[in-house]
């Protein structure tokens, strides 16, 4: 079998080590089995198209495929929209970090990773194909150091805004991947769309899994459902068929897609959901968009209003109008407006990380209940059964102090800043039921990676010797 043939044998379905260990043969064969990832291999690796005629590459761009990598896109950046949030309240909550690495075997580890691969996998007929560019996701990466590696992959993943649906997906760089899939100078566009689609694949299949695994490690679980795309143009797939000769079944391609699109569904093109889950009988069409046999759906007046507005592109600018998908996806990105502010409103008054600076899920978190309740300084994140405990420092002028540090430390690494933080939580922290000092250390530490005991010590080694 070639490099990142699939489906592998055994199937996931009959059983799953067998097949995780065929996938890890062959990813190793050009990744290595070493925790850093490099080339194991002198042989030539090709992109995908690499080689392709000049007519393949324009048959890439065409509204139905340009279309369906939109829709993909936009899939993506609201799962890791999603992910981000879910990680960020596990980790603040529950300390899920901890919880993975010391309250879980290397067994128990594997088997949930194992769970997620295969709920990934089997959620779309095309994810299985997409795993020969993920070398990021076998056992022994995301296993190593007590799991840790699975904790850093999650951390790549996450957004710095835990409510934005961003405008594109966040990319993860990786050395070989990035070599065998660059694109020459000069690229053909055809040939960017197609590098566009691997990314996407590549970037769709890392986060599926991780969103898996992290369902599965809280016995949580979720229900997919086939997205129904364009109709096949059988003129399309005929020219196909002769540029690609017999290295592509192209009959067999076309009757496994007829058999998808039997059992998919139309998604609103706004929400992403279907009609069963939208909760109407059907979803709309619009008219002017199948009139040229593009296939646009709403499940509300309310998704097709905020497509026409703010989609990805906004509607109004390609509705019934052929070729404006591609024409969107080729022009340049202008930069999104700030939303308009009250004058006295501090939403964003934590401002932007400095270069460098990642924020932790657990400090997102702290700034999204902040981001709720502005009448709050600090939120104490309590476990279970207690509440969260917000806290208002009353003193104007300590007040001020307290959101200067807040803001410092929330847009760097600031030691100093997160122990004058302590020190005017302390009083509070000890009157808080079900909380005290040690907790607000530990939340502290999950926050911003500032261990207050040894802060305190290097910044007033006086004070504390």
């Amino acid at each position: 079998m070639a490099f990142g043939d699939s489906p592998k044998s055994p199937s996931f379905k009959k059983d799953r080590r067998g097949w995780n260990a065929a996938w890890e043969r062959d990813l190793a064969s050009v990744y290595g089995s070493s925790i850093e990832i490099s080339f194991a291999t002198r042989k030539s690796i090709p992109s995908v198209i690499s080689g392709m005629p000049t007519r393949y590459y324009e048959m890439l761009l065409a509204d139905s495929h340009v279309g369906s990598l939109q829709t993909m896109t936009s899939q993506i950046c609201i799962l890791q929209r999603d992910l981000t949030r879910k990680a960020s309240r596990r980790f603040a909550e529950d300390d899920f970090e901890s919880h993975w690495k010391t309250r879980c075997s290397a067994k128990e580890r594997e088997e949930f990773v194992l769970e997620g691969l295969v709920r990934a996998c089997d959620a779309s007929p095309d994810f299985e194909d997409h795993r020969k560019w993920c070398p990021e996701l076998t056992l022994n990466r995301l296993n190593h150091n007590s799991g840790q590696g699975f904790i850093d992959l999650l951390k790549k993943l996450s957004l710095q805004d835990i409510d934005k649906v961003p405008d594109d997906i966040k990319i993860l760089p990786n050395v070989v991947y990035d070599k065998i899939n660059a694109l020459p100078p000069n690229p053909h566009p055809g040939l960017v769309v197609a590098k566009k689609s691997c990314d996407c694949g590549r970037m769709y299949l890392l986060t599926m899994v991780v969103w898996n695994i992290l369902l599965a490690f809280y016995d949580e679980s979720e229900t997919y459902g086939l997205v129904k795309g364009q109709r096949e143009d059988r003129e399309e797939l005929a020219r196909f068929q002769k540029l690609a000769g017999k290295e592509v079944d192209v009959k067999r391609v076309a009757g496994e897609v007829a058999a998808n699109r039997k059992l998919a569904e139309r998604h609103c093109t706004s929400c992403g959901l279907p009609a069963s889950k939208a909760g109407v009988d059907t979803l709309l069409s619009c008219k002017r968009c199948k009139d040229i046999d593009r296939l646009v759906f709403y499940c509300s007046k309310k998704c097709q209003t905020a497509d026409w507005k703010t989609g990805r592109p906004p509607h109004k600018t390609i509705c019934g109008k052929e070729g404006a998908i591609r024409d969107a996806f080729f022009a340049p990105k202008e930069a999104a407006e700030p939303a308009p502010q009250d004058d006295d409103s501090d939403s964003d008054f934590y401002g932007t990380p400095s270069p460098g600076y990642t924020r932790s899920p657990a400090l997102l978190h702290q700034l999204s209940l902040l981001k709720e309740h502005p009448q709050l300084d600090y939120v104490f994140v309590r476990p279970h059964p207690h509440p969260d405990h917000g806290v208002g420092v009353q003193d104007p002028l300590g007040k001020m102090f307290f959101k200067l540090c807040f803001k410092r430390a929330a847009c760097e690494h600031s030691p100093r800043e997160v122990c004058k933080m302590f020190q005017q939580l302390e009083p509070s922290a000890r009157g808080a039921p079900g909380y005290g000092v040690q907790l607000l250390k530990k939340q502290l530490m999950k926050e911003f990676g500032v261990d207050v005991d040894v802060a305190m010590k290097e910044c007033w080694p006086d004070k504390t010797g």
